[in-house]
């Protein structure tokens, strides 16, 4: 052996792996340059590195040695450069079926396989067969792949290429049997028919002698199970067995296995285009990326597609794609001459077990997306382990297919198959029941899972679930935000189905369970859509206090979405029936969610008002939850009126109350209230170091609406600061996460950020237009205190940009929101705002008792920007400037700016 004889056994060993060059590196710690260099044979390995290639690829002890043996080796200079060549002997069996020009892909699964077969030979130093098992669902083309390997490795094996087909799942015959396959294989290797034994033992003796020492391939297709192919297994190194089933052979151990899934997008759509013949499917075209996807990326699909492209030229591409849409037509458009898909999967049906039918009929029921093994359980009626076992049975037949562990979904080609069986074995029976059972338990399941996740508390609507043992572990926070990101989208499909349209108090139950998992995910048209649904099934029924809790969710829905008119009528219908229903705990959730939309809308007084309500409710009820809650909201409301040092206390409070209550999520809200007022007040270093810490905690939270909020305080930081190209991107990607989420309210913060960067950065064009981006936002919203920010920024930006008039028609409109909203600090900026315009334009004495009311209200609310502004106010005190002509000396910023000419 020599570097060439290392380099191809590492290269064997890696492909065996699966990985590229790139991934051994990252494991071995020897770079990708080195191990490229080595395994074209053009140096000879470090021992060292062989012993992290061995140790990376967990090779085992007799691969190791091998690999030792290649790298010890000195090469011999070789004097011709020849390549070697094989020959098959004379005589020599060669059965493979032809291979098939419609090939694409495999790249991967062809390179582990020639790897493979190019140890066959060497294996005599093991006293190892080397076998592989390939396999895969029903038409995804384990068989192309096996024969295309065949071909390609033909002079490997020059003792012969057999070939049996086990049929294994063929239409109307039965497998083959062990002692058939071998009377055709010893035939095959010469040997004479009145030769061959009765006994299965002894036939598989003779055709193990007759491999003995020789270099054969030997194709096993269509396997039934590890116990038929077993004897049809070579005893002497030298050979390679090539063995395909639709179900995995974990009877084989010492096998390979090599798992066959669907083509990815590109190469299904290049089979479509090879196998439909020239120009039928146009480069491009976007039917036919729409036609692989309907044939579920199946080869064996897009090859009956691609032919009845091929013969019927007066079938255009999007004619069959509109054809194949129609689920209940589909598999009967995937047949032709002889191939069919339904015979495909119904061979794969009936070679299961009773039991597993019906269980795979009933998953044709289930009117969601993949399933745990506790739901299914609950669907067919069974315990959680018989479940497992028919799942893992039905897994390794490939009818059902595992994305994430624990987890089992279908093809969507199979779940077709599935869905018709079920409509036809059931029909005429009650299906519904299987359907109901289900939703108990997801009642159940949810309600388990709502109380790691409800940031509000509801007393009184919990049930004893129907089934405990039945339930997943949801012990804790992260199990059950897991669970819900694995489940809701059944729970919402589940939710839609007609059979579940007799049990109103499902949706109502559902509804309230899932609220607080959707509004945390930013799902917030899904939520407005399920709490929609809730608060209709819940008034049908009767059910007063379900209605009032799915309008209050519905609210919070609106809310997060911006639609704050809608979120205030809706909080006002709940709050008007909990009144009625005597419900304390209703009422005072309502009273806080709309103290939230009055403050968000300007109504501080109002706000405050309610949120001190809601606060002595909670206390009443000893809702610790609750109380945090209204505190928080209340230092906002006290922030928002001026009162900033009362809001400093009052978040304090909030911080201690959720660490004490060990609610992290809580606890980061906290943190990021805090630090806008310091922000606001001026102590910019403690605001950044109170971000920082809320930004860690709704990263591991994986929180993207609380990331964004906390990234734009912090692009507030670094702009006060004079980094605004920094802000500019922390504005940046607090836009897109909102524009993910679907938060208006949280896109026009972050445009309006990310304007202000713009601006001090000199983009002023970029910053006009963003201003105005997010004055639109705020206006369709109804956020008035937003709607003021913009106008604020919009008028200071066209001070210096255009002419002063325009600029002081903005402050005065912001000034007039201010006043009706009574924000004294927006106020105090649009009337300091207005007096620079109002200097610009000559007034000098409208421009002076601007800034003196401006001063005034920045010193009672403690601002840091009174300082600067009555040293602007004592310059302009001293200036001798008289009123501009015709313009009264002591007229009032308010009114001056609607009668300049």
């Amino acid at each position: 052996m020599g570097g060439s004889a290392f380099g191809e056994l590492l290269r064997d060993c890696r492909l065996l792996a699966g990985w590229t060059q790139e991934e051994l590196a990252d494991r071995s710690g020897v770079s990708a340059h080195s191990i490229s260099v080595l395994e074209a044979g053009r140096r000879q390995p470090r021992l060292s590195s062989v012993s992290r290639f061995a140790e990376a690829l967990a090779l085992d002890p007799r691969r190791r040695e091998q690999l030792l043996a290649a790298a010890r080796t000195i090469p011999v200079p070789a004097r011709s450069a020849a390549p070697k060549t094989g020959r098959p002997r004379p005589g020599a069996p060669c059965q493979l079926p032809y291979d098939t020009r419609l090939f694409t892909g495999r790249a991967r699964e062809l390179d582990q396989l020639l790897a493979l077969s190019r140890s066959a030979p060497a294996g005599s130093a093991s006293g190892m067969v080397v076998i592989s098992a390939i396999d895969g669902m029903g038409g995804v083309g384990k068989s192309a792949l096996a024969i295309r390997v065949g071909h390609r490795v033909r002079a490997q094996f020059p003792d012969g290429q057999l070939f049996v087909d086990l049929q294994g799942h063929t239409a109307g015959i039965a497998p083959v049997p062990p002692a058939d396959a071998l009377d055709w294989l010893l035939r095959s290797l010469g040997v004479p028919p009145q030769q061959i034994p009765d006994e299965l033992s002894t036939r598989a003796a003779l055709y193990r002698e007759r491999l003995a020492d020789t270099r054969t391939l030997i194709v096993l297709d269509n396997a039934a199970s590890s116990a038929q192919v077993r004897p049809l297994l070579p005893g002497t190194p030298g050979c390679l067995v090539l063995i395909t089933s639709r179900k995995r052979l974990t009877g084989l151990d010492d096998a390979h296995s090599l798992a066959v899934d669907v083509l990815p997008g590109t190469d299904a759509v290049a089979l479509l285009r090879e196998g439909a013949g020239p120009g039928r499917v146009p480069a491009g075209h976007p039917a036919a990326d729409e036609l692989v996807r309907l044939c579920g990326h199946l080869p064996l699909a897009i090859r009956i597609a691609a032919a009845r492209l091929r013969h019927h030229r007066g079938l255009g591409l999007q004619d069959l794609v509109d054809r194949l849409r129609d689920e209940h037509q589909r598999l009967a458009h995937l047949t032709d001459e002889d191939r069919s898909l339904r015979a495909v999967f119904a061979t794969s049906f009936t070679s299961i077990a009773t039991d597993e039918q019906d269980l795979l009929r009933l998953l044709g029921l289930f009117p969601g997306y993949d399933v745990d093994t506790c739901a299914v359980a609950a669907l067919a009626g069974i315990d959680p382990h018989t479940a497992e076992r028919l799942l893992e049975s039905l897994l390794h037949h490939n009818l059902l297919v595992q994305r994430t562990p624990g987890r089992y979904l279908f093809h969507d080609l199979v779940g077709l198959y599935a869905r018709s069986m079920a409509a036809d074995q059931t029909r005429g029976t009650d299906r519904s029941a299987p359907l109901h059972r289900l939703a108990e338990y997801y009642q159940d399941a949810a309600a388990r899972a709502n109380e790691h996740l409800a940031r509000r508390t509801r007393p009184g609507r919990h049930r004893e679930p129907a089934a405990p043992a039945a339930l997943p572990a949801l012990t804790d926070r992260t199990k059950a935000l897991a669970w819900m990101r694995s489940e809701h989208r059944n729970m919402l499909a589940l939710l839609g189905h007609p059979a579940l349209s007799a049990l109103p108090a499902c949706t109502v139950s559902l509804s309230a369970d899932l609220a607080a998992f959707l509004l945390m995910e930013g799902r917030w048209n899904q939520a407005a859509a399920l709490h929609q649904s809730a608060v209709t099934a819940a008034a049908t029924a009767g059910d007063r206090r379900g209605e009032a809790d799915a309008l209050c969710d519905l609210g919070r829905a609106r809310h997060a979405t911006g639609d704050y008119r809608a979120a205030a009528g809706l909080y006002e219908r709940a709050l008007t029936i909990h009144q009625e229903l005597g419900d304390r705990h209703g009422e005072a959730n309502d009273l806080h969610e709309l103290g939230r939309i009055r403050l968000l809308t300007g109504e501080i007084q109002e706000a405050a008002w309610l949120h001190e309500q809601a606060l002595a409710a909670f206390r009443a009820l000893g809702d610790q939850l609750g109380e945090a809650r209204a505190l928080c909201d209340l230092g906002r409301a006290r922030h928002s009126s001026g009162d900033s040092p009362a809001a400093v206390e009052l978040t304090s409070q909030v911080l201690t109350l959720y660490r004490t209550m060990g609610d992290r999520r809580g606890e980061a809200a906290a943190l990021h209230d805090l630090a806008y007022i310091l922000d606001e007040m001026g102590d910019r270093n403690s605001a950044g170091e109170f971000y920082q810490e809320a930004l860690t905690i709704y990263e591991d939270l994986n929180s993207v609406q609380g990331v964004a909020n906390t990234l734009r305080g912090l692009g507030r930081i670094r702009h006060a600061a004079g980094d605004h190209r920094a802000a500019a991107e922390l504005h940046q990607r607090s836009l897109d996460a909102c524009r993910e989420a679907g938060s208006r309210h949280g896109e026009a913060d972050s445009l309006l950020g990310l304007g202000r960067a713009r601006d001090a950065l000199g983009e002023g064009r970029d910053a006009l237009a963003l201003y105005q981006l997010a004055l639109t936002l705020y206006q369709e919203i109804g956020s008035r205190p937003g709607e003021t920010s913009a106008l604020l920024d919009l008028a200071a930006l066209t001070e210096r940009t255009a002419d002063p008039r325009s600029a002081l028609t903005l402050h005065q409109q912001a000034l007039a929101i201010a006043r009706d909203t009574r924000s004294p600090l927006d106020e105090a900026r649009a009337l300091e705002g207005a007096a620079r315009c109002a200097l610009a334009l000559g007034d000098h004495a409208a421009a002076l008792i601007g800034l003196e009311d401006a001063v005034a209200l920045y010193r009672r609310l403690g601002s840091p920007t009174a300082t600067d502004a009555a040293a602007r106010l004592a310059a302009l005190q001293t200036d001798p400037a008289p009123a501009a002509e015709g313009r009264p000396p002591q007229r009032s910023i308010s009114t001056w700016a609607r009668s300049t000419p």
